[in-house]
């Protein structure tokens, strides 16, 4: 597969090349995660911190519970 073919594909897909070429790199694709999230933490009020914690728990642990089914 030449360059510019494969470029075609993860733009059109909206995928990495190195996804393509490699697979699914998790640790990669968290810290791509975390990054996107940081600045909507940064943009919350210091004050509204402990809610955006609770909101955030309640919707991992009801997450993990649905994986557990």
């Amino acid at each position: 597969m030449s360059v510019p073919t494969l470029c075609r594909i993860a733009t059109t897909l909206s995928l990495s090349t190195d996804y393509i070429l490699f697979g699914k790199q998790e640790k990669k694709e968290k810290l791509s995660v975390f990054k996107a999230l940081s600045p909507m933490v940064e943009s919350v009020a210091h004050s509204q911190l402990p809610y955006l914690e609770s909101v955030l728990k309640a919707v991992i642990s009801a997450m993990n519970h649905k994986d557990d089914k």
